[in-house]
């Protein structure tokens, strides 16, 4: 039995009979020459004379007809009414061969009678006669497109998209307005990767229609694919207020989560779950945007919600476990991730995120074999890894070999992130850059260099090697040289960010802090992603610190704050730069608190805390964290000179004379710290006046922190 796609309705067609044929005829071709016979005749038309003389009025019967059989057809779903509306299109088509509108017309009808390839004959049969028909190339257009849908073979799909394109591109210049046709032809741009014309074709679709939601949410799709954010929210907002429906609102929230704006992205995923509530989907990103808002209480309740619904959600159980896990609930963390565990079997996301809970809790060997089980499990006996294959199992490495790094075995450190090198090319410079990392915190700067060269000649083209590679130079008292090096990497591009934070921090290595300003303000420049805005105002932060400016300092490490509340190292840092200079000690602490809510065993935060809790002059609250922290860095001279005062604080001046004698020994080689040769002078002074006291009985005196 025919089936028939659906059906325009014939009513007008009885007015547009009466009142004329002008507009429904359209455009005629001149009649056939004898060499080129037409359509079979009727008695008041001569078949194939050069002068054939149509009959109009049995044209427009005829025409009448079909019409009537068609809508009927619709209406019964009757393929015999169906063979009787093209019998009088043709009839039609008889009494007036030359007009075009009467072929098209049958091609639609064939189409809707899913007669395709009738529609196609004839449909290109009218634009043979007339190339710039437009109707037919409509039809085709919708034909091609949506034949793409069934086609079984890739090289006819391949094949049938081109040609869409093609009357898509013939429609949509013959008629510059038709805003369904520009939509649809920016879509198949975009199917075929041609990114630019899909630009400029949906930009068209909006100057046709400036309101048109379709165009406006197709270009705004667009911009997030190629992570051109700020245009996405600018081409959003221009939909109007009541065609935001929850497609358009989640792609709105999706672009501010990406532009750092996190309370917008929280109103806009809430927009849409208040008009469609029921939508777990929907709750779900609303949870996830409170979340990354630094929301923690508020996404707990979306969650749980989710989950009240459906129990069986492990995504839910998943992100209350990485919620607990923020918040130092390790148990309640572990309870929910081996429920995520059971729902999502062999999913690494929550055996990496159980990995990560238990380094947090201090957990370093259970976190490792959890990690060496996701390591086993990606492994290929061949070696072959796709690129999504490769990218996890990095991930994986990676995070293996930094824990070995924080306890210090770097020779199993080295070992992992030898495997990532192995991966291959789209792998390797990372991996490298990590090796050199490693052998330079473990004090071994020969061989650091020795293999940053030799990486730096085998993946020239690597900025992240070449940045590496000069951050070496600059430890190694060379700040000229690898000034120098850097600046030969300047492109004049946005990618000029990373260079310019590189300049900065060899010249805050060496003091030199007006340079190093220049640089990161260069960098604030350039800067065209809100990660790399918040990179830049880190570290005029820290320069500013470092150079005595505190309020500065503090302006900048407030701006990371206040767009990503979440953000550890700020925190720390600005708790310890208050706690350092004695002021606001109780902000300080809050702040320091703030950061290892997030890194519970953070040997540097830990130790802020307790540099915080001793201006305080509370060493039974510095105790806990100051001996953790040095449990924890073994070698850090600025540690070990806290844990001194900590000692003579508490009454222990022989522990706090060993703890400090052995910061002077540690900082000539510690990498990456702040404790310097002014550091040092001022510690030797320290021990010196100690050492005299201990002499003379007086050890006992507590001097301020």
């Amino acid at each position: 039995m025919t089936r028939m796609r659906g059906w325009i309705g014939a009513s007008s067609s009885l007015i547009i009979f009466i009142f004329g044929s002008a507009a429904l005829w359209g455009q005629q071709k001149p009649a056939p020459s004898a060499a080129s016979p037409g359509p079979a005749g009727n008695a008041n038309a001569t078949t194939g004379a050069e002068n054939a003389v149509p009959d109009r009025a049995a044209s427009y019967y005829h025409f009448m007809m079909a019409r009537r059989d068609e809508e009927l057809a619709g209406i019964s779903n009757r393929p015999d009414l169906v063979d009787k509306a093209v019998a009088e299109y043709k009839a039609a088509m008889a009494a007036d061969p030359d007009s075009l509108f009467l072929r098209t017309q049958l091609a639609e009808l064939y189409y809707r009678a899913d007669r395709v390839g009738d529609a196609v004959r004839e449909a290109q049969a009218v634009l043979e006669v007339n190339p710039d028909e437009v109707d037919a190339h409509r039809l085709l257009a919708g034909i091609y497109l949506h034949s793409l849908g069934e086609s079984d073979a890739a090289a006819n799909s391949e094949a049938t998209l081109h040609k869409a394109i093609t009357e898509f591109e013939a429609v949509t210049r013959l008629d510059p307005k038709d805003t369904d046709s520009l939509i649809a032809l920016g879509r198949l741009y975009r199917l075929t990767n041609q990114n630019s014309k899909a630009e400029d074709t949906f930009r068209k679709a909006i100057g046709s229609d400036p309101g048109s939601k379709p165009a406006l949410s197709y270009l705004a799709q667009l911009y997030i694919d190629q992570g051109n954010y700020q245009d996405a929210i600018t081409t959003l907002q221009r939909i109007a207020p009541a065609d935001m429906d929850p497609s358009a609102l989640v792609m709105l929230g999706q672009a501010y989560l990406q532009t750092r704006d996190y309370d917008k992205a929280v109103d806009a995923y809430n927009q849409a779950l208040e008009q469609d509530p029921e939508n777990q989907e929907l709750r779900q990103y609303y949870a996830e945007a409170l979340l990354e808002a630094g929301k923690s209480n508020e996404a707990r309740t979306e969650f749980q919600k989710i989950l009240r619904t459906d129990p069986n959600d492990g995504a839910a159980w998943l992100r209350l476990g990485h919620i607990d896990r923020v918040e130092g609930k390790f148990d309640e963390g572990r309870e929910e991730l081996a429920k995520a565990q059971n729902l999502l079997q062999d999913n690494p996301e929550v055996a990496y995120e159980q990995a990560t809970l238990e380094e947090a809790a201090g957990n370093d060997d259970k976190a490792a074999a959890i990690l060496q089980g996701l390591i086993k499990s990606s492994e290929k006996s061949d070696g072959h890894y796709t690129m999504g294959e490769a990218a996890n199992r990095a991930v994986f490495l990676e995070r293996l070999g930094l824990i070995y790094r924080t306890d210090e075995k770097y020779d199993q450190a080295v070992a992992a992130f030898r495997q990532v090198v192995d991966l291959g090319p789209s792998q390797a410079p990372h991996g490298e850059a990590l090796i050199i990392d490693t052998l330079r915190i473990s004090r071994q700067p020969d061989k650091a260099m020795a293999e940053a060269d030799a990486a730096v000649a085998k993946y020239p083209k690597d900025q992240q090697l070449a940045l590496v590679r000069a951050s070496l130079l600059g430890e190694q008292g060379k700040a000229d040289e690898a000034v120098k090096e850097l600046n030969g990497l300047l492109t004049g591009n946005p990618s000029d960010f990373e260079v310019l934070i590189a300049i900065a921090q060899v010249d805050l290595g060496v003091k030199r802090f007006d340079d190093a300003l220049a640089a990161a303000h260069k960098a604030e420049a350039v800067s065209s992603k809100p990660d790399d805005q918040e990179n830049a105002e880190f570290t005029l932060g820290s320069i500013y610190e470092r150079s005595k400016q505190y309020d500065q300092a503090e302006a900048q490490f407030k701006k990371v704050l206040a767009t990503d509340p979440l953000n550890g190292p700020a925190a720390n840092y600005l708790g310890y730069m208050l706690a350092d200079r004695g002021v606001r000690l109780d902000e300080s602490v809050r702040y320091i608190q703030k950061a290892l809510q997030g890194d519970p065993n953070n040997g540097a935060y830990l130790d802020s805390l307790g540099w915080a809790y001793l201006k305080m002059h509370r060493p039974d609250l510095a105790e806990a964290p100051l001996k953790r922290a040095a449990h924890l860095i073994t070698d850090d001279p600025t540690i070990l000179e806290h844990l001194g005062n900590l000692d003579l604080a508490q009454g222990r001046p022989q522990a706090a004379e060993q703890d400090w004698e052995r910061a002077l020994q540690e900082w000539p080689g510690s990498v990456g710290g702040d404790f310097d040769a002014t550091e040092a002078a001022s510690l030797q002074k320290k021990l010196d006046e100690l050492k005299v006291r201990i002499a003379n009985g007086q050890a006992n005196e507590k001097p301020e922190p």
